[in-house]
């Protein structure tokens, strides 16, 4: 099978509209490709690096992203459906300030990574595992992260005003370390934050 470099070799560094499985090697460069529309299926793309990238409305459905190195590259109206991303360091992508939700992720496995002093305002986390994941200094406003898991997460200056945690586990939040005026919890996680406020919860 071709690699996604021969795949797109002759577009002059610009995609549209492409149903893409291939994938890269460890280590392998994909650099300043500009891909538009595109739905990337499978793709194993570990531990490849994907540098100064553009992707615009592009899914990415079942692909393997663990490790991948994202440095520069942007992600704007991208969706992510069932993704192994292990260790992947978030924060290294560029900014997309044109998109309403700058990460959109579902199902997707996102453990030991980091998004720490990312904007991600209005970002989507729906039913994904993000343990140990390092979310200090991170913009979550109004993010959607129901259904996670969030054990061992790392929150510290996050922005998590108006953002939805409804339904997610395994997470305390401080809120003399975390900016959190109207998120929405459940019972259970209250009952946590409270504890860390050093108030006892009784009944």
């Amino acid at each position: 099978m071709p690699s996604l470099l021969e795949r797109l070799a002759g577009t002059d560094g610009y995609a549209a509209d492409l149903d893409l499985t291939e994938g890269l090697a460890p280590g392998e460069l994909l650099e300043g490709v500009e891909l538009e529309g595109c739905r990337l299926e499978g793709c194993v793309l570990e531990k490849a690096v994907l540098r100064d990238c553009t992707f615009t409305d592009c899914t990415f459905t079942g692909c393997n992203l663990s490790m991948a190195d994202l440095a520069g590259s942007r992600f704007t109206d991208c969706r992510f459906v069932d993704c192994k991303a292990l260790a992947v360091q978030w924060s290294r992508a560029a900014p997309a300030p044109l998109s309403t939700r700058p990460w959109d992720l579902e199902r997707c496995r996102l453990d030991l990574g980091s998004f720490r002093d990312t904007e991600a305002a209005g970002s989507r986390f729906t039913d994904c595992s993000l343990r140990e994941v390092d979310l200090a200094g991170a913009d979550l406003r109004r993010a959607v992260l129901t259904g996670c898991d969030l054990s061992g997460a790392t929150f510290a200056g996050t922005d998590l005003r108006e953002a939805d945690l409804v339904g997610a586990s395994g997470y305390v939040v401080d809120p003399a370390e975390n900016r959190v005026r109207g998120m929405r919890v459940d019972a259970v996680a209250a009952a946590g934050i409270l504890r860390a406020m050093g108030l006892v919860v009784e009944g």
